[in-house]
This record gives C-alpha cells, sequence and structure tokens, in this order.
C-alpha cells in the first residue's frame, strides 16, 4: 500500500505541478515529436525513483516513465481538443500502471527502510500528503472541463466581458478545496458549513447601467458559479473521506 501511494504521489507531482505551461502546449502541437514530452517522461522517472527509495533497483522507475510516455503520446494523438473523456481516461490507465507496478514491488522486493524513510514513508502521512495534491490542481483540471459549456455560453452572450480576476477563480477553488479536505480530516463538518455561508455573500453587481450587463448574462453567470462551486466541494469532500480510509 504505501509503494502505491508513493508513486500515485510522485506522478500528481510529475503531472500537475512539475509540468509547466509550455511542455502541456507544446506537447499538443507536436505530440510525439515534441521534445517536452520526454524532458517530461524524465520527471515522471525521477521523482518515482526518489519518492520509492529503490535505490538499487531503478527498473520500477524506468518503467513508469515509459508507460507513462507511451500513455501521453496515444492521448496527445487521439485527443486533439482536450476532452473530459480523454482526461479521465488518460489518468485512470496512469493509475492502474501505478497499481500494476506496487503489486510486483510488494510482492518481489523487500522493502529496506533507512532512517529518514521512518518519518517519510508514514502510510497515514503519505496518504495525507497525496489527497491534499489531489485536491488542488487536478480537481481545478476536471471542474474547469466540466463546466467549460457554461463557460463557452457566457462567452457567445457577452464576447468581451472581462469581469474576472486572472486565474482567481481557480485559486479560490483550491483554497476552499484546500480546507474542506482539512475539515473533513479534522471530522469538523460545521467548519464546512460556515465554509458554504461565506461564499454566499459573493454577489455580482446586478445594478449595473441598463442594457450594459444583460440580466440573462448575470442570472447565467450565478448558476455557471454554483455548478462550479458544488463539483469543487464534492470532490474534495470525496477526496477527503477517501484518504481517512489510509488511517487504519
Amino acid at each position: 500500500m504505501l509503494e502505491f501511494l508513493l508513486l500515485l504521489l510522485a506522478h500528481i507531482l510529475s503531472d500537475f505541478y512539475w509540468q509547466p505551461t509550455k511542455w502541456v502546449e507544446d506537447k499538443r502541437k507536436l505530440s510525439f515529436r515534441s521534445k517536452y514530452l520526454y524532458a517530461h517522461v524524465g520527471v515522471v522517472m525521477a521523482t518515482s525513483y526518489v519518492l520509492l527509495g529503490y535505490w538499487d533497483n531503478p527498473l520500477p522507475a524506468l518503467t513508469l516513465g515509459v508507460m507513462h510516455g507511451l500513455i501521453d503520446a496515444a492521448k496527445l494523438h487521439w485527443d486533439k481538443d482536450g476532452t473530459v473523456g480523454w482526461f479521465i481516461g488518460d489518468q485512470v490507465a496512469h493509475l492502474l500502471t501505478i497499481i500494476v507496478t506496487a503489486v510486483i514491488l510488494t510482492s518481489t522486493i523487500p522493502v529496506e527502510f533507512v532512517h529518514f524513510k521512518e518519518w517519510v514513508h508514514d502510510k497515514k502521512f503519505i496518504a495525507v500528503l497525496t489527497g491534499g495534491f489531489l485536491s488542488l490542481s487536478p480537481v481545478s483540471f476536471l471542474v474547469g472541463m466540466l463546466t467549460k459549456p457554461w463557460r463557452d455560453e457566457l462567452d457567445r452572450l457577452m464576447p468581451n466581458a472581462d469581469d474576472n480576476l486572472a486565474n482567481a477563480g481557480r485559486w479560490i477553488g483550491m483554497s476552499e478545496r484546500l480546507l474542506i479536505f482539512v475539515f473533513v480530516l479534522l471530522s469538523q463538518y460545521s467548519a464546512i458549513g460556515f465554509l458554504i455561508a461565506a461564499k454566499s455573500l459573493l454577489r455580482y453587481n446586478d445594478k449595473a447601467v441598463a442594457g450594459e450587463i444583460p440580466p440573462t448574462y448575470i442570472s447565467k453567470k450565478s448558476e455557471y458559479i454554483l455548478v462550479g462551486t458544488l463539483l469543487s466541494y464534492t470532490a474534495a469532500i470525496s477526496i477527503a473521506l477517501a484518504t481517512r480510509l489510509f488511517y487504519k
């Protein structure tokens, strides 16, 4: 179980935190011809190797990196528009390779602990760390793709609307999910209610000059924010509850 959590953490860090936007854009443009695809594979290998800690056996990390690259190359070839289905399929494929690798490791290779690994390789600590990272950037990508149809509809209603701060929604969503994740781990469910009440204070300027912002736009944007918030909260609560399963 520990090997699975370590490799999952390595995947989350490599795929969502240590992969610059420039790399992603270049990969989508050039597919397997992009040098950043191979740089990303190298990051996956290095992160998996360091976190796993099997210093005398780099084969698991190397294998995972190669499989990760093949999965990414297939996704880049077939998914030109960045659809939700391919995103989920891509992550499921990565998850399956991690599970298979962890099963092979735990059944064939004895775990050799050193002093610094006694603290880092604590199952509860790794579960919380993995769940925390998972509730941030990966969920942002998923919620963003799920709400894209409504975002496009708002753009059609007011193509030149510029009523959002750059990346503000993403950072607000990640902050909310991190708070909810911590609240669930601490069994402070009432604090989640307080957070929801605080979020309800968000209002839009419905007193704008007539004709400047259509009432339809204001109504639809409120619904769009509500859908995104509910998806975000549901994901954070689900991840936190799943993380608590590893406490036993």
